[in-house]
């Protein structure tokens, strides 16, 4: 690949990370309802199940996992149930004691879990690397497979710090926000529903 499909790569990643999707909500609400730290804790995760993706359609996984009715549904499936779990978890949250939501660290360590468990689990994600790396590698390539893991190494990393930036402004509002109980019952809520959301669109992806 020359400089200029990389840079136009570059930019279509950045512009796609940074248009308003389910990952960068979630990040947002999360640094919003739980602070800075539970936000980058997400936002590693996400990267890290993008780049699970990458390595599934680097490999051809991806395509048969597109071309399978179940494997597809299977998969769709799973994704909006644990999507639907960490959203009912969000609302217990809002009537949990506010000892209780700032006490414990142990929900904090499973949000990078949270966050690759997201991203493996959209099927959004097969659909959208297999239109987008075949446009910037070149077809006769001699090496695809491995220029289509450095593509996603690329996007991975860009997305981190887009992401990592997100967590940071919306923790420093949350410092304040989080003072309140009320405007920290609403953050929890606005967990939720943006949870909820995702949970619908997974249900709606179609091969």
């Amino acid at each position: 690949m020359d400089a200029s499909a990389f840079i136009a790569f570059l930019i279509a990643a950045v512009c796609l990370t940074l248009a308003p999707g389910p990952d960068i909500l979630f990040v947002l609400s999360k640094s919003l309802s739980s602070g800075t730290r539970a936000g980058i804790r997400v936002a590693c995760g996400l990267v890290t199940g993008t780049f699970i993706h990458t390595a599934l359609a680097a490999f051809g996984i991806s395509l048969l996992i597109r071309e399978s009715e179940l494997a597809f549904s299977l998969l769709r499936w799973v994704g909006v149930a644990y999507l639907s779990y960490l959203g009912l978890c969000a609302l217990r949250q809002i009537n949990a004691s506010s000892e209780e939501t700032e006490a414990p660290d142990k929900p904090e360590r499973s949000l990078y879990l949270t966050g690759i468990f997201m991203a493996a689990l959209n099927p959004k994600l097969i659909i959208f690397f297999l239109a987008l790396f075949p446009q910037f590698i070149p077809a006769d390539t001699a090496h695809p497979t491995l220029q289509t893991l450095l593509l996603g190494l690329c996007f991975s990393v860009q997305a981190l710090i887009i992401f990592t930036a997100v967590a940071l402004f919306a923790g420093k509002v949350s410092q304040t926000l989080r003072r309140k109980p009320g405007i920290a019952k609403s953050m929890n809520l606005l967990s939720a529903l943006v949870l909820f959301g995702i949970a619908v669109g997974v249900a709606c992806v179609r091969r």
